[in-house]
């Protein structure tokens, strides 16, 4: 019997509820990244195997990056990725389609899935609109899935295209901002920067030490001292703890503007599970 595995990461629901969706869809086990990307190998034991992620900086988050990496499997399992995002895909599908050709090989397709900007405000984005192209976006993908299609298939290749060249100058760009939020000095690369970034966070008056934010963050980079967040920096920029903070209490970074955003089919219990992380029971949501 063939087995499909949708395994996600998720900071604010959207690649969450993408994974959701293509599991359903499948017949796929749901299974979170963030706990596996802890272990020395991920022992891969399904036929197919989807990655589903939001782009960081035009490339893959950290955590989906160690994933990959660990993979062990046989060389004949099908791989694909759907990388959400809120711009660009950028390079994320090509840098998975590389780690997964050096760790287990095999087929490889990559998808992506237009989804609302999680990071900062866009006043002319019709979200129910997206919504609604994202469900049909998930119904062709499982198509080519079930056909086993190969390669990458992006939604905006003309912006793809007109995005290439500029690519580099754009990720030193990026090296610069995480410098600048992590009072770091300036010679780390984007992937040792980002962890760094959590420097710049900070609760305001408004918390009342409810302890959301540790619960949500899918790599347990928060903890609570006397009732205040404390970040260790092992962040991944996911803003999970700034989005689903109830006080809105969480500040610095792009949560500066103001801007919040949660996918509205997912809720903080679901972000929390992501790494097991339980809310004490309640009659009523924590948001």
């Amino acid at each position: 019997m063939r087995t499909t595995q949708i395994a996600y990461f998720s900071g604010t629901g959207n690649s969450l509820a993408i994974a959701t969706r293509l599991a359903a869809r499948l017949g796929g086990e749901l299974t979170s990244i963030a706990p596996a990307a802890g272990r020395p190998r991920v022992d891969l034991d399904a036929d197919v195997l989807g990655i589903v992620f939001p782009v960081y900086y035009a490339s893959l988050p950290n955590v989906v990056r160690r994933f990959a990496e660990r993979l062990e499997g046989a060389e004949n399992t099908y791989v694909f990725g759907v990388a959400t995002y809120g711009g660009a895909v950028g390079e994320s599908l090509a840098a998975l389609r590389r780690i997964i050709e050096r760790s287990i090989g095999g087929p490889f397709a990559g998808f992506g899935v237009h989804m609302p900007q999680n990071a900062f405000r866009k006043p002319w984005e019709d979200k129910a609109r997206i919504y609604r192209r994202a469900r049909l976006r998930v119904e062709w993908i499982a198509r080519r899935v079930e056909a086993r299609a190969a390669g990458g298939f992006y939604e905006n290749m003309p912006l793809q295209l007109l995005l290439a060249p500029v690519q580099p100058w754009l990720r030193r760009m990026t090296a610069r901002h995480l410098e600048a939020i992590s009072g770091t000095p300036s010679g780390l690369g984007i992937e040792a920067l980002i962890p760094l970034a959590d420097q710049s966070f900070a609760a305001t008056g408004r918390c009342t030490g409810c302890g959301t934010c540790v619960r949500v963050c899918p790599v347990g980079n928060i903890e609570l001292v006397e009732r205040r967040p404390v970040w260790q920096h092992r962040c991944e920029n996911c803003l999970a703890c700034v989005n689903w903070c109830p006080e809105n209490a969480i500040e610095g970074g792009p949560a500066s503007s103001g801007y919040r955003y949660r996918h509205p089919e997912v809720t903080v219990r679901d972000i929390a599970g992501q790494r097991g992380a339980e809310f004490p029971a309640s009659d009523e949501d924590p948001l």
